[in-house]
């Protein structure tokens, strides 16, 4: 089994066997049989939040809590992440005066590759964070690139503060697009968060050019795609990009997603 000598960011290198790089009796090649994507089975939590709306017969806002909490088994993809999320929000959005299903979005946009927290309400709404030492666990933390919950905890500053939009977006990681006012957040954005779909691969080992498209993954291909190797490869490298968008993919850190190449390598 060959495993990535080098990974940066969405690419990753690999180094043929040394006893087939020293062959020199006749021609090589390689048969590549599939290019498998195995999104992980994880548990995403994010938690201490609220939803905060303005109540006419109180003249206050009225706080709802609200957590993301959603199991993914292996394989499943972001739309079924948005279809567990969206049941999750609407069972605790239930108290009196809560706010309407078409109020409040909490999903994720395939479009930008983000997490999204959106309030658009004609009365003054939006999301507030809690004080405390733990907002997300591990697996959220992975799939969004974070290292800790500090972006949390400066987003409960703005909350329980007078700081500026602008302040708290210069204290955010690039990856966060934030919207507000007055305490009140009515956009918060968590970008770099992959789909969880097929991968399109490009590579290094097409004769045709470099990096061009490999394959996609998932698709088992039969015959197998051929490749003529010259005796003076001694590596290769892969590409992971989104089929849509055509983005890079960065897959989570904590190496719990697979990638599997099904390849043959021919000497004759």
């Amino acid at each position: 089994m060959m495993k990535p000598t080098k990974i940066q960011e969405s690419q990753y290198t690999y180094e043929y066997p040394r006893h087939w790089v020293e062959y020199v009796g006749g021609e090589k090649a390689i048969e590549i049989r599939q290019v498998r994507s195995i999104p992980a089975g994880r548990t995403i939590l994010l938690k201490n939040f609220n939803v905060l709306r303005y109540n006419d017969e109180t003249k206050k806002q009225d706080s709802f809590p609200v957590a993301v909490y959603v199991n993914l088994d292996t394989g499943d993809d972001m739309k079924v992440f948005n279809t567990k999320l969206q049941t999750v929000v609407r069972e605790q959005l239930t108290a009196e005066g809560h706010p309407l299903p078409s109020e409040v979005t909490i999903a994720y946009n395939f479009e930008t590759n983000s997490i999204d927290f959106k309030v658009v309400s004609a009365k003054k709404s939006g999301f507030t964070f809690n004080e405390a030492d733990v907002y997300s666990n591990e697996n959220f933390k992975a799939i969004a690139w974070l290292d800790n919950d500090d972006c949390f905890k400066k987003i409960f500053k703005f909350s329980d503060s007078k700081m500026s939009i602008d302040d708290l977006r210069g204290m955010l990681p690039s990856t966060f697009t934030v919207e507000g006012s007055a305490g009140l957040l009515t956009r918060l954005s968590i970008g770099g968060v992959w789909s969880r779909e097929n991968i399109v691969i490009k590579s290094s080992i097409s004769e045709f050019a470099e990096e061009s498209i490999l394959c996609l993954s998932n698709y088992m291909y039969s015959p197998p795609k051929h490749y003529s190797i010259t005796n003076f490869v001694s590596k290769f490298n892969i590409r992971l990009v989104e089929p849509s968008s055509m983005k890079d993919v960065v897959l989570p850190k904590d190496g719990k997603d697979g990638l599997i190449i099904e390849m043959i390598l021919i000497a004759y």
